[in-house]
């Protein structure tokens, strides 16, 4: 069994990720057998630098069955369930939301944004559809990985019809616990109850070294055939 970390660790260890990228963590899962850790092509994040990785906050939601307007929801039903779905939350998280496939509305927008940074503490979203209110997400820095964008709210249209997973997101599934990384490459889900966590950022962090001097060395005039053989990579 893969070695069992505290939070405060956890968080330890994605700071290090963070200062790798996400093709040489999907490479180094690849190496470790978990060939299909990737999400699905398509999620852009909407800061281009953006990086982040934290262990994952999963929502779930789905097209409305019956629609209605924001005036018809009691207001202090509304704010029970954001408080339920915020005060659930843990510093340092990365929210990854499934759509279902509904891409009719915001799945994600400022609000969500605002109180995932300033009362979750969470540090980024993925979100397998569309987002909204992307230049006031900007405003407070918010990183979001999203496919696409649409003015529609989700009031009306979209349920909440679950909080804290398992889902499926970006074609991979999400469980409790397991980490997300994403930056401009795509986002990459480790599941950190079948591999050690800090053998994958370790291994990651070879990968990003030996590229690097592979880069170098070929920039240098060495031919592709002497940089394979040297690191067995290129």
């Amino acid at each position: 069994m893969p070695k069992a970390y505290a939070y405060h660790e956890i968080l330890k260890l994605c700071e290090r990720l963070e200062k790798t990228y996400t093709p040489a963590v999907a490479d180094t899962l690849d190496e470790m057998g978990f060939m299909n850790q990737a999400m699905h092509a398509g999620f852009l994040p909407i800061l281009p630098d953006a990086v982040a990785a934290g262990p994952a906050f999963m929502l779930e939601e789905a097209k409305t069955q019956k629609s209605r307007r924001l005036a018809d929801y009691d207001p202090e039903f509304v704010a029970q369930a954001l408080t339920g779905v915020f005060g659930s939350m843990q510093k340092g998280q990365v929210v990854a939301v499934n759509t279902n496939g509904f891409s009719g509305a915001g799945a994600f927008g400022e609000l969500m944004a605002t109180t995932c940074k300033y009362c979750g503490g969470v540090k980024a979203a993925v979100v397998d559809g569309p987002v909204r209110d992307i230049s006031r997400i900007l405003e407070i820095h918010f990183p979001v990985w999203a496919k696409g964008n649409i003015p529609a709210d989700s009031i009306g249209r979209v349920d909440l019809v679950g909080i804290g997973g398992p889902i499926f997101c970006g074609g991979i599934r999400v469980n409790p616990g397991d980490v997300i990384f994403a930056d401009r490459d795509g986002v990459v889900v480790i599941p950190i109850t079948e591999v050690d966590l800090a053998e994958v950022v370790e291994k990651a962090e070879e990968v990003v070294v030996s590229e690097r001097r592979s880069r170098q060395e070929i920039r240098s005039g060495s031919s592709l055939l002497e940089v394979y053989k040297k690191y067995g990579k290129l």
